[in-house]
């Protein structure tokens, strides 16, 4: 008799946990759903036009951005000027970054002013960066390229919370 109360409390207990766990990835699902939302609100609030292709010169106009596979969206404002990037060169990078809705919290690293040390971050490397900020580097090339970009949380720094970023964003080259 015990026993059959035993199992019976273990298969209850079983189907509790079961239950929890499968509402935790719903209720991550329903994030992401609403995170695509949230994208597609500002970009509409802000008219910008999604181009079907990259632009061959990598010119884009004021309200176009191009979305990328990974879900990052980004636009190149200004061209930069000298060599390439190569992996290993240390960028000095200053940038605005705010949420997406619209009462969107700004943090502002775009003058020394508001950040004493600007951000310095290697090249091909995640430290200081994240996947969306790599893509950005790559496609930005060069010494002066500025950018915006909107990173998804499973592109940015911390995945575990759905909250997406529109950057704006400008890079220096540091000598070798």
């Amino acid at each position: 008799m015990y026993k059959r109360l035993i199992i019976r409390l273990l298969y209850a207990v079983f189907f509790v946990l079961l239950l929890c766990g499968c509402e935790q990835s719903t209720s991550y699902s329903k994030q992401l759903e609403a995170e695509e939302r949230l994208i597609d609100q500002w970009l509409k609030r802000n008219n910008i036009v999604l181009l079907s292709e990259f632009p061959e010169d990598s010119l884009f106009e004021n309200n176009e951005m191009y979305h990328f596979e990974e879900g990052i969206y980004y636009q190149l404002v200004e061209k930069g000027t000298g060599e390439d990037m190569q992996n290993g060169d240390v960028i000095v990078l200053r940038y605005r970054c705010s949420t997406l809705d619209e009462n969107a919290i700004v943090e502002d690293y775009w003058t020394t002013q508001d950040r004493p040390y600007p951000n310095e971050i290697v090249y091909g490397s995640l430290t200081n960066s994240c996947k969306g900020w790599n893509k950005a580097f790559e496609l930005m090339k060069r010494s002066g390229a500025h950018a915006r970009i909107i990173v998804p949380s499973k592109q940015g720094f911390d995945d575990s919370q759905v909250i997406p970023y529109v950057y704006e964003m400008q890079i220096k080259v540091l000598p070798k």
